[in-house]
Formats: structure tokens, C-alpha cells, sequence
């Protein structure tokens, strides 16, 4: 239990180490021993109470000092480099009660060192908000002196090793990070213990379910009656990450939305949508998928067959059951590898068609610009003062508003030995499903599929017709470059042996022809479109042969693309342009297309 070891450890910190550092997950509620739900402030005074303490003082800069503040001494007479603050201690003026003053740092860090060091005293200070007490691009004179005096209230009382009372006052100091108080103050420093408190794990956000049970309003499933019943125990691991407040916040979701079932509410609450895209998916046509992808992708049968593969398996649930509780995995992981032009970018692109209705899911990201040293930042944002730190990265900003896509790595090997440190966010993202990026906020994985592309070996391996020797060969190819050249076989092994897809050569006229021919529907569709043309190829067959006549077989189907530019667009450009004064009245008509032995020639008919 995370949330509770943590606990545990700042139970057994206080009052031996004069100050406790808590930072993390600090703003969440709790269930106490009681099973109440408390904030970390109520735990912490219910705990100091529980350890003796009479004199407890809680402050932050909005509330002042509130607690046992008027029974300490409030005298400050400390000399720390600088001007020490002087409280006005004039009796007649003194109110009766000192509670909500104290709200500069200077002062109440004055009340902590001369109470703290006082050996009569037995002070519990809880301290709140605490990275706004120092700035972060170096320290001004007032506030070196604030962490003079914090650094004396914890150096400058006595030891007293035989007091039968074994806890002595205490400083907790509550912050998001650590690195909001300087380094300085607690690295190396044995009277400051750090605490960082987690997110709940799965058993205590099983209790928090279990306490707000009720409050949840959503349609159960399998004829169940409680959310916590054994065919419902996945509704506890989706929530993995969630803390208690987000948890509560669901639960009031619930019930301000029509009534739907827990995985509706889920996506509602993290992604802003009720419909889940894979669970829109339906049977009949993820039986089509095949066909569907090849439309598009010609000569890669065993690279689709795969994809269909993964896609079953997302489709009916059972995508990491074998790995992870949590099932943050993501939907797929697949590394393309192959000679360039063979439809690994095109057959992504077709995939996210084909599971999110849209082509702009697939969202690529081409890894020749981030192969210089901290490029890497881009992709998960800059460090708190550096510039674009406010933007975020570029890989987190994309799946916070694209959480159901395609994510295309293109190239990978650009950028993986110039840059090894982007490994490290490809493991993560491999592993747990979820990314978190320089402002801390953490990104999801779980509904994407994962494409890296590469082109290693293709200068090596040789074109043949035997498919099988040349997937080997791409396979040792890529197992080489991991182990021996990057030396992170690790990451190879995250993305899986059998998740490596080779890609045929496109030299097949057979292939090249259907390719060519898949690729002239968009520009008969453009030409209708635009200019209420109808255009047709005379002699089809001819008309494909000219234009793979230009086709330079070794650079796969995108030379394909190129030839179709230069010997079909260039001319119907011009022959469109000669005769655009005409085209609005011919509207209707066809573009007759002959090939000649200069090219092509064109010509309208009815």
C-alpha cells in the first residue's frame, strides 16, 4: 500500500528528525485509520495529537498561523545575517488572540526558531504551500535569511539524546516537489527526512470505492450488483493513476450525466467523450479488415495479417491481460521495417482510417529532427525555465487531444543513436502505457497503437522472391542494430521479437500495377470534384504500363507516385489550363485519355 507506507514512514520520521519534507501526490484526500476521508492537514494534526503533541501550529500565507500559536513564545530576538524581523510586543497593543496573524514568511519562521530550539517545547509545525516561499531563479537577500532561519531552528537545539520523550519538535514542510525549497537547505542534511507520497495503488483505490460506493449512479453490467464485484474488477484497474480526488470527482460525474455503464463515464471523465472508437468498432467489418487495408496497401499480405491480429485482440479485450493488471498498455506496438516506398507510412495512415474514420489519427512524427543531444525535450516539453516550457512537448500535447490514434515514429534510427536518451521515453511509454511531460502531467497510451518505421537494411538486403529469407534477413538486421549498435536490447524486447514487420520489395509488375491503379482513383475523384470532369483512360492497361515505365523499381511504390506526377498531372495541367476558359461550359463531359508516342493526349467528349 503506497499511500499508507508513506504514511508510515512520516509517522516514524516525526519528532526523531526535526524536519520532514512531504511532496508528491500532497493536494489528494486519505482514508484514515478510521476510514475517514481526510486532507493531508487533518491526517497530520490527528497524528501529532495521537503522538502527544499539545502545541500544533498549522500556517500557510492565506490563513496565517492558526492552532496552538498563542501558547508559543513570539519574541524574536535571532541574529541571522541581514535584518532579523522585529514583531511589535507591546502588550497593550497585542490582541488577545494571535491566530490568522504571522502570514509573511519572516515571521512565522522567526516563531519556528526561537520555539523549535527551545528544549521545554515540544512544537508540531505544519508549514503549507511551501514552494512558494523561495523563488526559483535564485534567492533574494530576504529569503536567504527566511532559509537562514529555518536551517538554525533545526541545527541550533540541543542535542538531548536521554529525554524520555523520544519525539523533540518538528518542522513538516509541505510542497508539490522538493525542488521548490533550495537544495541547499536538505541535501546532505540528517535532521530532514524526504517523504514522497504516491498516488493510491490498487488496493486503496479499491477502498475509496468501497467507501463512496453509493454516490456512484452508472448501469452495471453481467446482472452485478456493486462495482467492486470480481466481474467488475477492471473498473479498479482503469482507474490506475486516478488519485482519491479524481476518484470522488468521478463519482459526482456519475451523477450529474445520464445514467451509462462505468466504462462510458471512464472515457467521459478522461478523454471528454462517451463513445470509446475501439468499442464502436463492429464485428463484421473487423472481419473485413484485410480486404479493407489492401485496398490501399498493396503486396504487404503478411504485414496486414498482423495488424488484423492485434486488432481482433483489442477488439475482443484482451489486448495485455498476459503483462499488466491495469491494462495501460497500448493497443498494438509495431516496428515496419523495409526499403523505402513499400507503404509503411501509407499502410499507418490506412490503419487509422480504418479504427478512428479519420487519416489525421495517424500522427507521425518524423525522428530525423530530433536526432540532436536534448531534442528530446520537444517531444515531453521543456524543464521549468527554459524556453517553450509553457507550450509542453510536442508527443504529450498530441495524445492529450488525440487519445485515440495511430502514433507513427518514422525513421526511428535517425534519432535513436544520435540522441539514446529518446529510447528512454519509448521505453516508458512501451512499459506503462503513459507518458508524463515537464509540467507533470501524464498522458495516456492505453487506446493508441504504436508504429515505429525504419529503414535498416534496406542497402543491404537484396530483392528476391523468396519472401520468407528476406523477412529473416530484416529481422537479424534489426535484432543487430539493438543489441550491438544502440546496446538496448531492452527496448527490442519491449516492442516484442514477433512484433517486427517486414516489408516485401515492390517489384512485382503485378503489385506495381495495382498500386499505380489505386493511386489513379484519388485523381479521377480530384478531377470530378473540381471540375465536374469525368476522366477516363481510353486503353487503361496502356495507360498504367506508360506511366510504370518511368518507374524506377528499386524505390519502391513512392517512385510509383513520382511517375504519376511527371507523366500523367504535368500534361492534364496544361491541357486544363489551354482550355479553362471552356471548363465551366463543359461541365459533365470526359477527358478522354489516349497514350501516344509523345505521352499522353487529351481530349473532351460527351
Amino acid at each position: 500500500m503506497s499511500l499508507q507506507n508513506s504514511f508510515n514512514k512520516i509517522r516514524r520520521s516525526a519528532g526523531i528528525k526535526k524536519c520532514v519534507m512531504i511532496d508528491g501526490n500532497v493536494g489528494d484526500v486519505y482514508l484514515d485509520e478510521k476510514n475517514k476521508i481526510v486532507t493531508l492537514r487533518e491526517f497530520l494534526e490527528t497524528m501529532f495529537k495521537d503522538m502527544d503533541y499539545q502545541d500544533i501550529v498549522y500556517w500557510d500565507r492565506v490563513e496565517g498561523a492558526t492552532g496552538a500559536i498563542d501558547k508559543l513564545t513570539l519574541t524574536d530576538d535571532v541574529e541571522v545575517e541581514g535584518d532579523a524581523y522585529d514583531l511589535d510586543d507591546e502588550e497593550e497593543d497585542k490582541p488577545k488572540s494571535q491566530q490568522g496573524l504571522f502570514k509573511s514568511p519572516a515571521e512565522i519562521l522567526n516563531v519556528v526558531y526561537k520555539n523549535v530550539i527551545d528544549r521545554k517545547k515540544k512544537v508540531a509545525f505544519i508549514i503549507n504551500w511551501s514552494e512558494y516561499l523561495f523563488g526559483v531563479n535564485g534567492l533574494s537577500e530576504d529569503e536567504k535569511q527566511n532559509i537562514t532561519l529555518l536551517g538554525k531552528a533545526l541545527k541550533d537545539r540541543k542535542v538531548d539524546y536521554l529525554n524520555s520523550d523520544c519525539n523533540e519538535s518538528v518542522v513538516i514542510i509541505i510542497l508539490n516537489k522538493a525542488s521548490g525549497i533550495p537544495i541547499s537547505f536538505y541535501q546532505g542534511n540528517p535532521e530532514v527526512e524526504i517523504v514522497t507520497l504516491q498516488k493510491p495503488d490498487r488496493i486503496e483505490r479499491r477502498e475509496m470505492i468501497q467507501k463512496i460506493e453509493d454516490s456512484f449512479e452508472v448501469k452495471l453490467s453481467n446482472g452485478t450488483n456493486s462495482l467492486l464485484d470480481v466481474e467488475n474488477s477492471q473498473y479498479i484497474d482503469m482507474l490506475d493513476d486516478f488519485t482519491n480526488r479524481e476518484i470522488i470527482q468521478l463519482s459526482r460525474m456519475s451523477r450529474k450525466e445520464e445514467k451509462m455503464s462505468f466504462d462510458k463515464l471512464f472515457y467521459l471523465f478522461k478523454y471528454g467523450e462517451k463513445e470509446n472508437p475501439w468499442e464502436k468498432l463492429e464485428q463484421a467489418r473487423v472481419k473485413n479488415i484485410k480486404k479493407e487495408l489492401s485496398e490501399r496497401v498493396v503486396g504487404q499480405e503478411e504485414a496486414i495479417e498482423k495488424i488484423e491480429k492485434t486488432v481482433v485482440k483489442a477488439y475482443m479485450g484482451l489486448t495485455g491481460l498476459h503483462k499488466t493488471s491495469s491494462r495501460s498498455m497500448p493497443k498494438g506496438v509495431f516496428f515496419f521495417v523495409g526499403p523505402t516506398g513499400v507503404g509503411k507510412t501509407e499502410l499507418s495512415k490506412a490503419l487509422a482510417k480504418f479504427l478512428f474514420g479519420d487519416e489525421q489519427a495517424c500522427i507521425r512524427f518524423d525522428m530525423s529532427e530530433y536526432a540532436q543531444e536534448n531534442s528530446d525535450q520537444k517531444l515531453i516539453g521543456a524543464a521549468p525555465g527554459y524556453v517553450g516550457y509553457e507550450e509542453g512537448g510536442q508527443l504529450t500535447n498530441a495524445i492529450k487531444e488525440h487519445p485515440f490514434s495511430v502514433v507513427l515514429f518514422d525513421e526511428i534510427e535517425k534519432a535513436a543513436k544520435p540522441n539514446p536518451r529518446i529510447l528512454d521515453i519509448f521505453l516508458q511509454i512501451l512499459e506503462d502505457g503513459r507518458l508524463t511531460d515537464s509540467k507533470g502531467e501524464t498522458v495516456y497510451f492505453s487506446d493508441t497503437i504504436i508504429v515505429f518505421t525504419s529503414n535498416l537494411g534496406a542497402n543491404q538486403v537484396q530483392a528476391s522472391t523468396d519472401k520468407e529469407g528476406v523477412a529473416k534477413e530484416f529481422i537479424k538486421i534489426v535484432k543487430d542494430y539493438f543489441d550491438n549498435e544502440l546496446k538496448r536490447p531492452e527496448l527490442l524486447g519491449r516492442i516484442g521479437y514477433n512484433n517486427i514487420v517486414p516489408f516485401n520489395f515492390i517489384q512485382d509488375r503485378e503489385f506495381q500495377f495495382k498500386i499505380c491503379k489505386s493511386k489513379l482513383k484519388p485523381v479521377i475523384k480530384g478531377i470530378e470534384e473540381k471540375y465536374k470532369l469525368e476522366l477516363e483512360f481510353e486503353k487503361e492497361m496502356d495507360s498504367i504500363n506508360y506511366i510504370l515505365n518511368a518507374v524506377d523499381s528499386s524505390k519502391g511504390g513512392r517512385d510509383i507516385l513520382n511517375a504519376i506526377n511527371d507523366r500523367l498531372l504535368d500534361p492534364l495541367a496544361m491541357f486544363l489550363f489551354d482550355n479553362k476558359d471552356d471548363l465551366r461550359s463543359l461541365r459533365g463531359s470526359k477527358i478522354l485519355t489516349k497514350v501516344t508516342r509523345e505521352g499522353f493526349s487529351f481530349d473532351f467528349a460527351d
